[in-house]
């Protein structure tokens, strides 16, 4: 499924990233400055001059990369402010690197700022165009930005780039209209899925797609492995998963386990993207939230999910 990228307009210095040499160039500027002083030692037998040069540029580089490890840090614990400004010094340091646009775009995704992120994801899809996981983030930003054209471009070219790619497999499940088509992908992204997050994840919409075509015992037993992860997901993730656990957990009957689900959504990321809505459910109620099911899904009443320490039991009441 081979595609061309979804915004082939070049961006300075766009055209470095059509060679190896130049994305090696992209990825580590220092190496200007590194290589030459490299060359002057070896030749020179000694050379403080490059010696200093050379370790000034080793310093800048693990600056950089200690700032976007800190940014990194501090996006999977949920301080999304904290990023944009250990992002943004990075940005400063070097403007054209893709990981802090890939960053600084996840981030802004968070904060449910889309627009945004789409532009920061495309300016990172700009600087390295063989990188995936910036194909799949822009895919799900599309997504949110309700561009499903956009969407199916960037997550096919994910997939092409990288196969086992699951959250580009879980972008195309999501744009897809057929009942099959969708359970067809959910099914083949599991396996690639070693995160935990990513399997909750998936677990979560496979659980959706079931209620919604009516198999509700099914349903349940991969929403009961859904919730059994939740915990070993990042904050980041927690909350958003714990609000569609929520979500869910109320389509099937079990109000006062949607509410813990909403609280604890709130309670992992406050200021997340999910929290003004894990607030009025668990205050509220689902009833007026936009996840409220659909009239016609069935409402099955009294099936009580239960967990031991090891494994999950799911058991049905007459």
């Amino acid at each position: 499924m081979a595609t061309q990228p979804p915004d082939p307009s070049p961006i300075p210095p766009h055209h470095f990233a059509t060679r190896w040499l130049g994305r090696a160039l992209l990825q580590t500027p220092e190496l200007v400055v590194l290589l030459p002083c490299m060359v002057w030692i070896k030749v020179t037998g000694w050379s403080p001059v490059a010696l200093t040069f050379g370790a000034l540029s080793g310093l800048w580089f693990l600056a950089r990369y200690l700032l976007l490890w800190r940014a990194w840090q501090h996006f999977q614990n949920g301080h999304y402010h904290k990023v944009t400004a250990l992002a943004s010094t990075a940005h400063r340091m070097y403007p054209y690197s893709a990981e802090v646009y890939w960053l600084l775009g996840i981030n802004a995704l968070q904060r449910n700022r889309i627009k945004l992120a789409v532009e920061y994801l495309q300016q990172a899809c700009r600087l390295d165009q063989d990188n995936p996981k910036f194909y799949a983030a822009l895919a799900a930003a599309h997504v949110l930005a309700e561009e499903t054209d956009a969407a199916l471009r960037c997550a096919r070219y994910a997939r092409y780039l990288q196969q086992s790619m699951s959250e580009a497999t879980m972008t195309l499940s999501n744009c897809a209209k057929e009942d099959r088509q969708i359970e067809n992908y959910l099914r083949a992204a599991l396996p690639y899925a070693r995160r935990p997050s990513d399997r909750a994840v998936i677990y979560c919409a496979l659980v959706d797609h079931l209620l919604k075509t009516g198999r509700r015992t099914e349903a349940v037993s991969y929403l009961a492995q859904a919730i059994r992860l939740a915990p070993a997901c990042p904050p980041a993730t927690r909350s958003s998963l714990h609000y569609q656990l929520g979500t869910l957990l109320w389509q099937c009957g079990e109000t006062e386990m949607a509410n813990e689900q909403f609280r604890t959504s709130l309670k992992v990321d406050p200021h997340g993207l999910y929290a003004a809505k894990a607030w009025r459910a668990a205050t509220l109620g689902l009833a007026d939230q936009a996840a409220t099911p659909d009239c016609g899904q069935p409402q099955a009443r009294g099936e009580v999910i239960e967990f031991a320490p090891e494994q999950e039991k799911v058991s049905n009441s007459a």
